[in-house]
């Protein structure tokens, strides 16, 4: 059971600045008392809980190291051979619990390994864990006053489409150069800022700044330029000033989520839609047990049916809430954050499946464009959908990215550069404003798409916050920003 907890508890202790202690009680509970499960079975054949505990930690063992072994071997090692070499172990285990005289000294030897892993995984967890409590909960006010009663303003959709970019930046990093959605939205009436930019270059940051109609300076003050921590931004999206504050003016707020675990689900939302309801921590713990490789084996699901078909499902699931919720009764708030054209790459223009096998032979500026062309064809499907009806009822829509394309790919590579910043922070954004006369700013930066429709459509005091676009050095300094404005300047000036 030591055994078990364990492989929970490092999965943890490696991602501690992604997750918090809340989200590995359900698979620490579950990864025990599968233990115990497996011990009492062992038990009932041995006879003898001491020998039966042999077997079964040889099982947990080969159970939850799997993937974290398989990550070290070489690409000719193939599933069949380490599965054979982990049978070989068990059987080994199940043999000298059968025949050996006695196992006390085996048991006393495995409970000290299984201890002394508990306590030095923890000596990680705790200090970082008693750290984050002692800095206290970071203020999630937004800067709206509260606000009750039912209204006459329009339904609102925020579409976010991750790393969606501005035609400059997609044309910088990818050369593509004709795609036709830009135009597209703006004869539907979509207004679209010559300039927008993102506020943050990461998703969660860049979220949390919009949603909550704030830079996140009070984070720098609160927590310090030194930390790798991303939870205190994870909770302020998690309880939003947007959402409250629609959900006081009698807004039902609709969100559907992604596999990325800060928008998976958002505890004020009234309805949390999800293809995938196991959070992004449980998914990867899954993926590392021996399990994905015993399916594939065995044929029960092909090598895809992991990340990549959460992935696909999830982009999939998104657009047919999209669609059914167009018929819901308002007044509503629907957020969709759709992972469209974010990699892992698994889509083609037409919307068919793409192979891992095959996506790693092909060019990243190809693959990017069919995402591209798949997202388009969706979000041209979504907005008639959403202005089928009469003028009348017409909706707020905003399609937005939440920051451009990767500089390199699978690393950010982050500099202080003109194409850095020209690349990661030119993103999609065009806003359909029912009833509204006038004209966005040719520079535009999301952290204000709120503040403007809060303004505009319910009278609120918000004016325009200055624009900023925020870079850090790595990610040990991720409050430690630096505003990208100087080299934005520049390529306005190129």
């Amino acid at each position: 059971m030591l055994f078990a907890a364990y492989a929970v508890l490092f999965l943890y202790a490696q991602n501690l600045s992604e997750v918090l202690l809340v989200d590995i009680g359900a698979p620490l509970v579950r990864a025990v008392l599968g233990a115990a499960v497996v011990l009492g079975i062992a038990t009932l054949i041995y006879r003898n809980a001491e020998r039966a505990a042999i077997v079964a930690s040889a099982l947990v063992i080969a159970f939850f190291a799997y993937g974290h072994v398989a990550g070290l071997l070489g690409p000719g090692t193939t599933d069949r051979i380490q599965l054979a070499f982990w049978a070989v172990i068990v059987i080994i285990a199940a043999i000298h619990a059968a025949r050996a005289r006695s196992v006390a000294g085996l048991t006393r030897g495995l409970n000290l390994v299984a201890v002394v892993l508990v306590v030095l995984v923890s000596l990680t967890i705790v200090p970082y864990e008693v750290n984050r409590a002692g800095r206290g909960a970071v203020s999630v006010a937004g800067p709206v006053a509260a606000a009750s009663g039912a209204t006459d303003a329009p339904d609102i959709y925020y579409l976010v489409f991750d790393r969606y970019g501005s035609a400059d930046a997609i044309e910088r990093r990818f050369g593509i150069t004709d795609n036709d959605l830009y135009d597209w939205l703006a004869s539907r009436g979509f207004q679209e800022p010559a300039d927008s930019r993102g506020a943050y270059r990461a998703t969660d940051f860049s979220l949390t700044a919009i949603l909550n109609m704030q830079y996140l300076d009070n984070l720098t003050e609160a927590i310090g330029r030194v930390s790798d921590d991303r939870t205190p931004a994870h909770q302020m999206l998690a309880q939003h000033a947007v959402g409250r504050f629609l959900k006081e003016h009698g807004y039902r707020y609709y969100h559907i989520g992604a596999w990325f675990e800060p928008t998976a689900s958002i505890p004020i939302a009234d309805e949390n839609l999800s293809f995938d309801t196991t959070s992004e921590f449980e998914g990867v713990l899954s993926d590392t047990t021996i399990v994905p490789a015993v399916q594939g084996v065995l044929g029960i699901q092909t090598p895809e049916t992991t990340f990549r078909d959460r992935h696909r499902g999830g982009t999939l699931f998104a657009f047919r809430q999209l669609h059914r919720l167009a018929t819901a009764p308002g007044p509503k708030f629907v957020f969709a954050h759709v992972l469209l054209p974010h990699d892992p790459y698994v889509f083609r223009a037409d919307g068919s499946v793409i192979l891992e096998k095959e996506s790693k032979r092909e060019e990243e500026k190809d693959l990017y464009r069919g995402h591209l062309e798949f997202a388009n064809k969706n979000i041209k499907s979504i907005v008639d959908d959403l202005l089928s009806g009469p003028d009348s009822e017409d909706p707020i829509v905003i399609i937005q990215a939440d920051e451009g394309p990767l500089y390199c790919r699978s690393v950010d590579c982050p500099e202080m550069s003109v194409d850095y910043a020209a690349t990661r922070f030119g993103v999609l954004n065009a806003l359909y404003l029912p009833g509204f006369e006038g004209r966005l700013p040719a520079t535009f930066s999301t952290v204000n798409t709120f503040r403007t429709i809060f303004r505009e459509y319910f009278g609120a005091d918000l004016p325009d916050l200055p624009v900023h676009s925020y870079s850090w050095p790595d990610n040990d300094h991720i409050y430690d920003f630096k505003d990208m404005n100087e080299f934005l300047e520049q390529r306005d000036a190129q």
